[in-house]
């Protein structure tokens, strides 16, 4: 028997355990490798158990030899204080390997099978190489009725939210398009309608701001679920974080294999997207497709095929799902980064003379649409509604309403001070922006972790311009990052211009 320790060292959601070298009771070389070991209390067989990765300590300090250490989430997770004692041995073969074996040599799964799978993996039964086999079949070959399998059992094994409305709106992007701050003035105008629309968005991956980086700007967005239902049913809306209400752990061991080798699936985004809506207790969701040259989505067909995909596999789902084709040609608002994406926000809410009106319009149409599943509603009256909300003050009311409940900031940040802008190479019409190369200027710039750095936006598609005339404003925190985002835009700005 062992003593358990808890050992302060974050491994995020990974549960991490720790032997000496010099233990007794166990020799660690024994347990090493990529397999898992179960560690179980000491009398209680069929409860207090925990599979956890095995890491040998050749130092004294972090455990003693009579000592098992757990990393943070581990030992939360195994729920015992310190000092009870844990018995050690290599953990058994998953049930649902065989499963796993099945898919990853390309045969397509039923429902429960893709439950069995699922359910091991979010208990950590499996090892990284043996999810990664598994996601990157799934992303080649994933059936119709294996996303909707796929799905649902996301949605069964996390945390989730119930509300008492019969309808709960959400609205979601595919993302990939720099300045897209639409879902930020589609909830204050839905929640100003009266319908019940919590949006828990995640931060930015690979783009300069996310949902919850850029509302950050102007409230706190790490709420937990007790605290996002206090704000909904005041506000009928918020506009939080995602990662403190943790609506599928299974994204936190699936993404991490995703991300590092770069897997991207249509199907599996599918599957994800609308598990996380289910288990966030939405009965009604809008879906915004942008397509366009830069965008993720850069094909009709593509695009068409998804729309239908999240169509089916939410009526499988029990749920109402509507997808929207967009242009995605280039950037939305004139603000890429938090800050500057934040202001456009309260410039179009605040009906300001100078709110982007392609953030605007985009928005009311989306809030439109929504508005529409309002059964005491006219659906072709939705647009006329979400003007109203708008022009007349609801929407910016509701917002304040929202970020007050949230926790507003009371000292909210300006753009950065460093700032340069960038000339145009030639007399003439822009024709194109990148959005990617956009947004990994901004990014090099320092966003979204510096909320104050990004790029100011000074000319659109078809506007004229002549040579030396600045096409963007570069912002920055750092002088380090201000030097590197310099360089970048210099050596390939995003934009082209035609000679007019």
């Amino acid at each position: 028997m062992l003593k358990l320790r808890r050992v302060a060292i974050d491994s995020w959601r990974q549960s991490i355990a720790y032997l000496h070298r010099g233990c007794a009771a166990y020799n660690p070389d024994e347990y090493l490798g990529s397999g898992k070991v179960e560690i179980q209390a000491t009398g209680k067989p069929n409860g207090h158990g925990l599979r956890a990765t095995l890491n040998r300590v050749d130092t004294d300090g972090l455990v003693a030899p009579d000592e098992l250490g757990l990393s943070p989430h581990g030992f939360d997770r195994l729920g015992l204080p310190e000092g009870a004692l844990v018995t050690l041995e290599r953990a058994q073969t998953p049930d649902s390997l065989d499963t796993l074996r099945a898919k990853i040599a390309g045969n397509p799964l039923d429902a429960d099978e893709i439950d069995s799978v699922i359910a091991d993996i979010v208990s950590e039964r499996y090892s990284g190489h043996e999810i990664s086999a598994f996601l990157l079949s799934a992303a080649t070959a994933l059936t119709s009725s294996e996303i909707l399998g796929l799905a649902r059992a996301r949605a069964r094994h996390a945390a989730t939210l119930e509300w008492p409305d019969a309808l709960v709106a959400d609205k979601h992007s595919m993302g990939g398009i720099p300045g897209n701050r639409v879902s930020m003035v589609v909830i204050p105008i839905v929640a100003a309608h009266g319908l019940a629309i919590p949006k828990a968005s995640s931060r930015a991956i690979t783009s300069a701001a996310g949902t919850a980086d850029t509302m950050e700007v102007l409230a706190r967005v790490d709420l937990d679920a007790d605290q996002v239902q206090r704000v909904v049913k005041e506000a009928h809306g918020c506009i939080v974080w995602n990662g403190n209400l943790n609506h599928s752990p299974v994204d936190d061991v699936m993404n991490a294999v995703t991300r590092s080798l770069g897997i991207y699936s249509n199907r599996l985004s599918v599957a994800s997207i609308l598990s996380k809506k289910l288990a966030a207790g939405s009965t009604h969701v809008v879906i915004d497709i942008p397509v366009g040259p830069t965008a993720k989505i850069r094909g009709g067909a593509e695009a068409r095929e998804m729309a239908a995909l999240f169509e089916d596999v939410g009526e499988g789902l029990g749920l109402t799902v509507v997808s929207r084709i967009t242009n995605g040609s280039a950037p939305i608002g004139r603000g890429v980064g938090p800050v500057l994406e934040a202001r456009d926000v309260m410039r179009v809410l605040s009906n300001a003379p100078d709110g982007p009106a392609d953030l605007r319009e985009k928005s009311l149409a989306f809030a439109a649409r929504i508005i529409a599943f309002d059964p005491a509603f006219r659906a072709g009256d939705g647009l006329k509604r979400a003007r109203e909300l708008l022009d007349g003050g609801a929407a910016l009311d509701a917002m304040n309403h929202i970020i007050d409940l949230q926790g507003r900031n009371p000292a909210p940040p300006e753009p950065g001070p460093l700032q340069w802008e960038y000339p145009s190479p030639a007399t003439g019409i822009v024709s194109a922006i990148d959005c990617w190369r956009i947004s990994g200027i901004a990014r090099r710039a320092g966003a979204p972790l510096d909320k104050t750095a990004g790029i100011d936006l000074l000319k659109q598609i078809g506007d004229p311009v002549a040579e030396g005339e600045p096409l963007f404003r570069i912002h920055a925190g750092a002088e380090v990052d201000f030097a590197v985002a310099k360089d970048a835009a210099e050596g390939d700005s995003g934009f082209d211009i035609e000679p007019g």
